[in-house]
């Protein structure tokens, strides 16, 4: 295959598959970019069972603690076991900028039997580097939604064992924020199920009871992304809970430096729901700011604060 030039784009299964076999088989560089951390953690240890099968070395990278001249390295470094040599860099779209352009040098002239796997929750049209490395690599997309995601939620349900109803896979990924979480929850579950995977009634209706409590990152989802009414429910629910409305404020103004500056600032994007553009996330500040002025003039109080943001963040989305 042509060194320096994508070859595919694969699904995550597709992919899995690729990576438990031999890494000869392999384009050298594999990009496993987007938001659900299920999916690439799914990746990476299907890159560590395809290693310890063929014998081979694996090496995890941190791409925020990693320089050019440690990578250079690596790549180069020939296995002590005479196999191939696999790299995992985590988080790479978190690579200073010597280190990006020493990637995309060797991208274009790999080394004989190294493989490099750089997984980030970060997806090729928010970052140039990451757009720039998809084009020169193996793309795997590790964002899901809709039927998608639902899918999914059938399949993590099967291999934990469980026998579920597919509208009860599908109301537990709906309300979970991405599929990580959405395991925990089916984890749960797994610890009532009879040896056939077989949930019985009560634990399912703990577990909707659980879901029904206060949360402000439910609610800050619900507020950005959700409907009027999924807005106010979970508004209600903070308020029966007694959360404060300062740690909605919060939870808001974290995902919005997140969407605009998430490798500066270190704030996590939101994990679900469609993504929350430039000029959007700014109006949401902006509401985020005003909102926190009046509080702090008295104007409003805390217990008022979350209902308050409904209707100015929800007004300022719409522009």
């Amino acid at each position: 295959m042509t060194p320096g030039k994508r070859t595919a784009s694969w699904s995550v299964e597709e992919a899995e598959r690729a990576l438990e076999g031999p890494v000869e088989v392999l384009h050298p560089l594999m990009l496993a970019a987007g938001g659900e951390g299920l999916l690439r953690e799914r990746l990476v240890q299907a890159c560590r069972r395809g290693a310890e099968r063929e014998g081979s070395e694996f090496q995890r990278l941190e791409g925020d603690a990693l320089d050019a001249e440690t990578l250079a390295s690596a790549l180069a470094t020939i296995s002590l076991f005479g196999g191939g040599r696999r790299i995992w860099i985590r988080e790479g779209a978190k690579m200073a900028a010597a280190v990006e352009e020493a990637l995309l040098a060797w991208a274009e002239a790999p080394s004989e039997g190294a493989f490099v796997l750089m997984t980030t929750s970060r997806e090729p049209d928010e970052l140039k580097f990451v757009a720039t490395l998809a084009a020169r690599a193996t793309f795997v997309s590790c964002a899901v939604q809709g039927r998608e995601a639902v899918l999914w939620a059938e399949r993590i349900a099967r291999e934990e064992g469980l026998k579920l109803p597919s509208q009860t896979a599908e109301a537990i990924e709906h309300a979970a924020p991405d599929l990580l979480s959405y395991r925990q929850e089916i984890r749960k579950l797994a610890v009532h199920a009879d040896p056939e995977g077989r949930v019985p009634a009560r634990a399912l209706d703990v577990l909707r009871e659980a879901r029904l409590g206060a949360s402000v990152e439910r609610w800050a989802q619900a507020v950005l992304s959700g409907t009027a009414a999924a807005a106010r429910a979970e508004t209600l629910a903070l308020a029966r809970e007694g959360v404060g409305g300062t740690a909605a404020l919060w939870a808001l103004a974290e995902r919005a430096l997140g969407a605009l500056e998430p490798q500066t600032f270190g704030y996590r994007r939101a994990s679900s729901g469609p993504p929350l553009g430039v000029a959007k996330a700014r109006a949401v500040l902006d509401a985020v700011y005003r909102a926190d002025r009046a509080l702090k003039r008295g104007e409003i109080k805390d217990v008022e604060l979350a209902d308050t943001l409904v209707h100015t963040v929800r007004q300022a989305i719409r522009g």
